[in-house]
């Protein structure tokens, strides 16, 4: 609770633009470690495989949507932004980051190969200095924040967890369902040289989640989707 009247604080009295989105933007990659559960084979492993596999496609693009959103860094007060997303395809995908003031601080491109990041006009007050681009292979902005796996779902190992649900865990992204095994309730993504976690807290249905949460580096980003 401490940290929300901070953020709301900080949103109804500063002026100064977004300071902590360059560890967001130089991270770009997404992986965790999932609770150990029981192989599966037969019948229901094939039916996991199913389920993950078919998930990407729930995503119907173009995909365009905005967000709100709360850094908090160790042992420092929240810092809100805001961020909006255009995705006419899974190879065309711009994600905008922008200070609480709107402007912007950086922009990341996607073309379904490499994920470049250019600068914004607020790049230098926000202390963002630029970052390579990342061959992160055919990953998708749009589906990873609309709740999808963010890459194609390959042929591998499942299992399930103590509550029921399933996980897969491939060479580029470990995924798990919710226990009723309807939708994506969190992932892990490995990008080279980097590692993100994203989870979907208080998701209940196969739509966009309303709440994303980033973890990078000891720092969580939250994202909030604005209503259409």
């Amino acid at each position: 609770m401490q940290r929300r009247s901070n953020a709301v604080a900080f949103m109804n009295r500063s002026t100064k633009p977004l300071r902590l989105v360059a560890p967001l933007l130089a991270s770009l990659a997404f992986c965790g470690c999932a609770p150990s559960g029981i192989l599966l084979a037969g019948p229901e492993a094939d039916r996991a495989q199913r389920f993950f596999a078919a998930l990407p496609e729930r995503v119907v693009f173009p995909v365009k949507a905005s967000f709100s959103g709360i850094a908090v860094p160790a042992a420092r007060d929240p810092v809100p932004f805001v961020a909006g997303l255009s995705a006419p395809s899974p190879a065309e995908e711009t994600l905008g980051l922008y200070d609480p003031l709107g402007r912007g601080v950086a922009f990341l491109s996607n073309d379904g190969l490499r994920v470049g990041v250019s600068r914004g006009p607020a790049a230098d007050l926000a202390g963002f200095r630029g970052t390579d681009p990342v061959e992160a292979g055919p990953v998708s902005l749009g589906r990873i924040l609309s709740g999808a796996p963010g890459y194609p779902v390959a042929a591998a190992g499942t299992e399930r967890r103590e509550d029921g649900a399933w996980s897969l865990s491939d060479g580029r992204q470990t995924l798990h369902s919710d226990p009723g095994r309807r939708f994506l309730s969190s992932a892990e993504y490995r990008f080279p040289g980097m590692r993100v976690t994203v989870d979907y807290p208080g998701r209940e249905s196969a739509d966009p989640p309303e709440r994303i949460v980033l973890s990078v580096r000891g720092m969580k980003f939250t994202l909030r989707r604005d209503a259409e």
